[in-house]
């Protein structure tokens, strides 16, 4: 029996594929250790460029110690940014995550069976690649166009997953808004088909484009009112100013998102909004930031991804002048801090509501986590067994989570 160690970085997608490879390696042992490994798979991300640096740094330290172990590099850094990295370390080896399996079954022993642990979340890739054309983004350069997986073959996933014990599935795609545009068929049919499925289980619908999703907006809330779907809708709107967003080609303005948001909360009640905002794009002005400040405390997104602008080679955004770097961290703190004030705000309303909420994993000082059926986290400082439903009141808040006890 061979032992694996597998390390992840960046999305959900890149998650739902380590979550797939982890089934595959049926017959080899995968470890918790680099020490314990005779080989070392790193599932990378190059969307960000301070991600790129720290993995490149985790790289460079494998190598150093490799010895007589294998290091195999896939996700991201496989594609177009392979041959350099075999270029720098001549005795890794770069694929394609589809392949990994296979290579470590022909080059390394095995036993004749091997049963995955389960768990209690299954994340489960719908399709990769992108249809946009934002002009910051990497992402169609490492992934390539759209292409979605079959309603069949996701069925066959979930299907399995639940069977297995999960009881949340995350639907992972770059873009899940465009699932299904190269096949003829749309996202709200594969949401409908899912939820079909005979299992006490949980779907979360991942990240939208607003652009994407502006022609199903209708069939997506009917999709979305099935009890099986968290409400929760992931909208990453990346600026508050209109004129950065053309620069961008983001492919929708900020009226764009303010509507799906609205008709989201009037049809689903106490919808949960995430959004994502990029501080510090090239030529973003203070009034283009207050603009950004000023849609945050609009709309009320109770989670928020914050990042700065990170020049990518390759994209049309590489060649043009970016906002200097300290402003960059003052936006990004600043608008973080807003994040943080709101949220908490926000939070104080669940004070006395009860829910009925999903235990997922085990928490801090033999606490639990919990999700309702909106997605919020919720805390309970106590142990309880996983992948139960409970009924839970809250009684206090933080910015980020809430804290609950059981009704």
């Amino acid at each position: 029996m061979t032992s694996v160690y597998l390390e992840t970085y960046g999305c959900t997608l890149n998650q739902s594929e380590s979550e797939e490879l982890t089934h595959k390696l049926k017959g080899h042992r995968v470890v918790e250790s680099t020490e314990d490994a005779q080989v070392l798979v790193l599932n990378t991300c190059m969307v960000i460029g301070t991600t790129e640096k720290k993995i490149l740094r985790r790289i460079d330290i494998l190598y150093q110690q490799l010895g007589e172990r294998t290091l195999i590099i896939t996700g991201c850094m496989a594609g177009p940014f392979g041959d350099r990295l075999s270029a720098l370390y001549p005795a890794l080896k770069t694929m394609r995550i589809s392949g990994v399996a296979s290579y470590i079954d022909a080059h390394f022993s095995r036993t004749a069976t091997s049963a995955p642990r389960p768990s209690i979340t299954a994340k489960v890739k719908i399709a990769q690649g992108c249809g946009g054309r934002c002009s910051y983004c990497i992402v169609k350069l490492i992934r390539g166009p759209l292409k979605s997986r079959s309603i069949e073959a996701i069925s066959r996933d979930v299907e399995r997953s639940v069977q297995n014990g999960a009881k949340q599935i995350f639907l992972t795609a770059q873009d899940g808004g465009v699932y299904g545009l190269d096949q003829g068929y749309r996202l709200p049919d594969l949401v409908e088909t899912l939820c079909e499925i005979e299992h006490d289980f949980k779907l979360r619908v991942g990240m939208m484009n607003v652009s994407s999703i502006l022609d199903i907006a209708e069939d997506l809330l009917k999709a979305f009112k099935h009890p099986r779907i968290y409400r929760f809708v992931h909208l990453p709107v990346q600026s508050g100013s209109d004129r950065i967003l053309e620069l961008m080609e983001r492919g929708h303005t900020v009226f764009d998102f303010k509507h799906i948001v609205s008709s989201f909360r009037h049809e689903l009640r106490d919808v949960t909004v995430s959004t994502d905002f990029i501080v510090g794009f090239p030529s973003e002005t203070a009034e283009d930031f207050r603009a950004t400040v000023d849609l945050l405390r609009e709309v009320t997104p109770l989670k928020v991804n914050i990042t700065r602008f990170s020049r990518r080679e390759g994209t049309a955004a590489f060649f043009l002048k970016p906002v200097i770097g300290r402003v960059q961290k003052d936006r990004s703190r600043m608008l973080t801090a807003e994040h943080h004030r709101v949220a908490r705000q926000r939070n104080r309303e669940y004070i006395g509501e009860s829910y009925r909420a999903l235990a997922v994993e085990k928490g801090k000082n033999g606490s639990t986590m919990l999700y309702n059926d909106n997605y919020r986290p919720i805390v309970v400082p106590r142990e309880l067994p996983l992948g139960l439903f409970y009924a839970v009141r809250i009684t206090g808040v933080t910015s980020t989570y809430l804290i609950g006890c059981l009704n």
